[in-house]
């Protein structure tokens, strides 16, 4: 192309600048999804109303999320879409209930059209749907004796009996009650053989190993002082993440102990999903993010397959709350973990309240949440990419029941501080016999470990007793099967021809 003059006839035509389209001005205060109601409610930049039926725009966006999120475990693997309704599993469905939104939104959502109740016949013929699960209960697990919160119990059973929902409530110190399983398990009318045979062990944390020691039978501690003693031996900063490993533990134990349990469903919802993100890659839990993130897996134990299912992951924290208020379900979603077993105190200033990165991460991602909602769903989109490259079936971590990092003893001893020179010089540490540390992942590692190596030379050689389950994967993971044996010393074996 050249700037010269051209003859006429010549010259290329003139390229016209496209106009933009004109965006003609929607009434304000009204709704962008149906464009004729009056808007109630800003979710993720987008107005929408709240008509008191099944079809309202805020309530049919709710829906569809849980959808999401429900109906591909469920449905067959050669499923074509997950929008066809599930068939009958001819089983029953757990819903873990802990009074906050989310729980609360997703017991209220699912119990109508998922789950049936005792005697309950539907007529197909009018356009009613099977119940994809016989009969649902509800669990709450209750932290109120080390957290100083009142209990919900009372509320809790009266909302899931509301519903149909039969209500199992275990505490937080039964972790440590070998009777646990078999209580439940009389709930639902059956028995669980075994469950009482698990061998309760406390570990030494003023060693770098951990050594485990057999917890003796004598023992009159209580479990909620077994809880406590846990408690006040580990640092601030790894409360929270005991009380999470402890409230995994116990659903699992409920579900297998109930009868004819297929599926858990749990209530966290996309607020709370960025927050383990954020907390879980900062604490070293990042090898075994992406099964922590997923929306659906089997809990790890032996013997009948029990899926947990994330049904809220697609709904944020501020819809599962306006659900709750428009449905009139009194919530509560304060934890406060972050000050069991004495919590940091402020100092002069006024700072130093916070013990913990999880506390840190909830208040961040709470005003992330208000200021910048869709920062909150891209570190949720960030996390659903993240991939498990480590193998399905290698050893799982007895704390937390996830896969173990590799050399993860080596990593920590070279990206952390372990010992001081000059300290404790010229004493031998006696070798243990059975170490827990090679077992664990380095974030349980991290957890059992001192805030500073200076802190590992005091005094408190008395061993803190475990949860239960502990001990049972403990012998799980250092049990070897014959046929390993056998590969093992089969190139020292003699064969009969070479006599």
């Amino acid at each position: 192309m050249s700037c010269a003059n051209q003859p006429d006839g010549q010259g290329d035509e003139a390229v016209v600048m496209p106009r933009r389209k004109r965006v003609y001005q929607r009434e304000k205060g009204v709704c962008q999804r149906c464009r004729t109601n009056k808007c109630l409610y800003i979710v993720r930049s987008v107005t929408m109303c709240r008509v008191l039926t099944s079809s309202g725009c805020f309530e049919s966006a709710v829906r569809v999320s849980v959808v999401k999120s429900l109906h591909p475990p469920l449905l067959p693997a050669d499923a074509r879409s997950a929008q066809p309704f599930p068939r009958p599993t001819g089983a029953n469905v757990l819903l873990a209930l802990s009074a906050g939104a989310g729980s609360s939104a997703l017991a209220d959502l699912v119990h109508e059209r998922y789950v049936g109740r005792d005697g309950e016949v539907r007529d197909t013929t009018r356009g009613q749907r099977e119940a994809v699960w016989e009969r649902g209960w509800a669990v709450h697990v209750d932290f109120s004796a080390v957290t100083g919160l009142p209990s919900r119990e009372g509320l809790l059973r009266a909302f899931a009996e509301e519903r149909g929902l039969r209500f199992v409530c275990v505490r937080a110190e039964d972790s440590f009650d070998p009777l646990l399983s078999r209580r439940v398990a009389a709930l639902g009318g059956g028995t669980e053989e075994g469950s009482d045979d698990a061998e309760a062990v406390a570990v030494r944390l003023d060693e770098p190993d951990l050594p485990l020691l057999s917890t003796p039978s004598s023992s009159t501690a209580t479990p909620l002082e077994s809880l406590q003693a846990l408690l006040t031996s580990l640092p601030p900063p790894s409360r929270p993440a005991l009380l999470a490993h402890i409230l995994d533990g116990l659903l699992g134990v409920v579900a297998h102990a109930l009868p004819n349990i297929s599926h858990l469903l749990v209530g966290e919802t996309s607020t709370r999903e960025a927050q383990r993100v954020i907390a879980g890659t900062a604490t070293g839990r990042g090898w075994a993010l992406p099964l922590e993130l997923a929306s659906s897996a089997p809990l790890p134990r032996a013997g009948r397959t029990v899926t947990r299912i994330k049904v809220m992951k697609n709904v944020s924290l501020k819809e599962a709350a306006i659900w709750c208020h428009g449905r009139r379900v009194e919530t509560y979603n304060e934890r406060r973990w972050d000050g069991t077993g004495g919590g940091a105190r402020r100092d002069a200033r006024g700072k130093g309240a916070t013990a913990s990165i999880e506390a840190l991460t909830e208040r961040f991602i709470a005003g992330l949440n208000v200021s910048h909602p869709s920062t909150v769903t891209t570190i949720n989109k960030t996390g659903d990419k993240l991939c498990f490259v480590g193998e399905a079936d290698g050893p799982l971590c007895p704390v937390c029941q996830l896969p173990v990092d590799a050399s993860a003893i080596d990593w920590k001893a070279r990206s952390a501080l372990t010992s001081l020179p000059g300290k404790g010089d010229g004493v031998a540490a006696a070798p243990s016999a059975d170490p827990l540390a090679p077992l664990l992942c380095y974030a349980c590692l991290t957890m059992f470990t001192p805030l500073t190596a200076a802190q590992k030379d005091r005094p408190t050689a008395e061993p803190v007793p475990l949860p239960l389950w502990v001990g049972a994967r403990v012998q799980e993971r250092r049990h070897v099967p014959p046929s390993e044996l056998r590969d093992q010393v089969a190139q020292f074996l003699i064969d009969d021809d070479d006599e």
